[in-house]
């Protein structure tokens, strides 16, 4: 066989598994996706202009579905949103503290867990993931 057929067969074959791929996980309607966020969930979001600070809720799959729009695959970073406040580009995701209340945008302490509340250190996901090593422990 020469070169070029073996190149040939190499490429017929990745195109065969991205085709696949692609049938699978976006033609095929995986069982997951912005469809399988409940309609009623609501996800905390904070306005990242100075002169506005806004905190409320939204409804989540609303917020993932205008992410999804803005998405631009160049950069590295969620898009920010329409604050219904101030009409500016300053919306991102945020975590209301269980312990003590603040909300916050979501790894605002870098190198840490996503919800480490930079007012107390409470994080949900820790205390979450203490409890399954302690349920583990247990079984043990």
């Amino acid at each position: 066989m020469s070169k070029n057929a073996i190149y040939l067969i190499v490429i017929v074959v990745c195109l065969l598994v991205a085709g696949f791929v692609t049938y699978k996980y976006v033609f095929a309607g995986s069982s997951g996706g912005l469809s399988s966020i409940p309609e009623d969930e609501l996800v905390w979001v904070k306005c990242n202009n100075p002169a506005c600070k806004a905190e409320y809720q939204m409804n989540k799959r609303k917020f993932f579905e205008e992410v999804e729009k803005r998405f631009n695959p160049l950069v590295q970073t969620t898009p920010p949103l329409v604050c219904e406040k101030c009409g500016q580009e300053s919306l991102y995701e945020a975590v209301k503290c269980a312990n003590c209340g603040n909300i916050f945008f979501k790894g605002v302490v870098h190198g840490d867990i996503e919800d480490r509340c930079p007012e107390c250190g409470h994080s949900a996901i820790e205390d979450s993931r203490k409890a399954r090593l302690a349920e583990r422990q247990s079984e043990q």
